[in-house]
């Protein structure tokens, strides 16, 4: 890879919401060795963009995005199932096993269950209800979405939400936190790249649709197929064994939330929503780089990406807003007398453009996540992390991989949508 890309021509703007559009330019530099180990062979990490980032693909770049007047969200704000004790949602890492719906379904104390599949997929485009263009990608661009597909009939009896009744396959809802990134509502279309569009037919609240960036019918044409998590109603609150019982079902690798105890009851509660994320930390869009890594709009590169030198990591490459509390737990660390429980030596860096094995994006791609303690940390083994180390960074709104079913100890994200609990606290 060259320091910098030919750039193809200028991607014309036309009417009065569209915004101008170019293709970004790879215009990067070295990511430290610690992120490069991480990549292990997957080719070479991607290059860190230039203070001229040059060309634009478009893509959002405010830190809040602001929503357009077509996004009518629901009215009714009564609390729903969703944030019911009764209501429990079951992940297991990389899906959920074949039978386990059925499982769960048969214990005693469970009155019904639903299964949620979701897919990160390609987003070429999007149209409002007026029919002007609000995004429009060149080719081999896409912004990266979740949709989540469930079955209306299912999906309405363990959470009550009417508006999936009545959708039809080329037909979707939007959460509230995708409208105001997408700035679209009713009426409104997404374009994929596999030539499906969806119509967006309304507007709900991030609770009660997963914070889903589209939510459709199982029958949608998009290829929706992971069976991401599974939701269901409980006779009564769970107890402690209860939740062990069903957690027991779910087999290794599977977590268990209860509603009203995270923010939005889906998997990987734990941090933050794709839509959430880039409601606070901007959405970019990509093309396809070497293995697993990407490249990045430039848009969203110049916008959001810096480096800067944190007290004992030293330079470091993130997301802008994430050197304020990376600084500080840092900081407090030495104040307190323990930078050596961090070694400097064994860190794997934060701003990381990649996949993580699947076409859903890593937390590092914007930045938000640092790696700490590589060597003794890794990804499904137990973790070494000191408790100080855990209870600091959550004390500065980084979520712990090491609590996560399979662990991931060397993780640390930013989590900005909720007050994280400390460890022994």
């Amino acid at each position: 890879m060259t320091d910098t890309d030919p750039q193809p021509g200028p991607w014309t703007r036309v009417g009065t919401r569209r915004r101008a559009l170019l293709p970004a330019v790879a215009v990067f530099v070295l990511l430290s060795l610690g992120v490069l180990v991480a990549a292990g062979s997957e080719g070479p990490a991607p290059r860190a963009p230039a203070a001229d980032a040059g060309a634009d693909t478009g893509a959002d770049t405010d830190r809040s995005p602001s929503r357009s007047g077509d996004a009518h969200p629901a009215a009714d704000r009564s609390p729903s199932p969703a944030r019911s004790p009764r209501t429990v949602a079951i992940s297991t890492q990389g899906g959920l096993s074949d039978g386990l719906a059925e499982t769960v379904a048969s214990e005693q104390d469970v009155e019904v269950v639903t299964v949620v599949r979701g897919a990160t997929l390609g987003l070429i485009g999007t149209v409002d209800a007026d029919g002007e263009v609000v995004d429009e990608l060149p080719d081999g661009w896409r912004f990266p979405l979740e949709v989540l597909a469930v079955d209306p009939d299912g999906y309405h009896e363990v959470l009550g939400v009417e508006d999936v009744l009545s959708l039809a396959p080329d037909e979707g809802l939007l959460s509230e936190s995708s409208a105001e990134v997408r700035r679209l509502g009713p009426g409104g279309e997404l374009r994929f790249r596999d030539g499906t569009r969806i119509t967006v037919v309304g507007v709900l609240p991030d609770e009660v649709v997963g914070a889903a960036e589209l939510l459709v019918p199982t029958e949608s044409p998009l290829p929706v197929t992971t069976d991401r998590y599974l939701l269901a109603r409980t006779a009564e609150p769970l107890n402690g064994p209860g939740r062990a019982r069903l957690l027991e079902l779910a087999g290794g690798g599977s977590g268990l939330e209860v509603g009203g105890e995270v923010p939005v009851l889906r998997h990987a509660a734990g941090v933050m929503p794709p839509a959430r994320l880039k409601v606070h930390f901007g959405e970019f869009a990509y093309t396809d780089g070497p293995g697993r890594w990407i490249h990045q709009g430039a848009s969203w590169l110049r916008e959001y990406y810096a480096e800067e030198s944190v007290p004992i990591l030293g330079a470091t490459e993130c997301h802008r807003d994430m050197f304020p509390p990376l600084r500080a737990a840092m900081q407090e660390l030495v104040d307190r007398g323990l930078a050596h429980l961090v070694d400097a030596d064994d860190y794997g860096g934060c701003w990381a453009p990649r996949t993580q094995g699947s076409a859903a994006l890593s937390s590092h791609a914007w930045g938000i996540a640092v790696d700490l303690n590589v060597a003794g940390n890794h990804y499904g083994a137990e973790p070494t992390m000191p408790e100080e180390i855990v209870q600091v960074m959550a004390a500065h709104g980084f979520a712990w991989g090491g609590d996560w079913p399979v662990p991931d100890g060397m993780h640390f994200e930013l989590v900005v949508d909720r007050e994280l609990p400390i460890p022994g606290q």
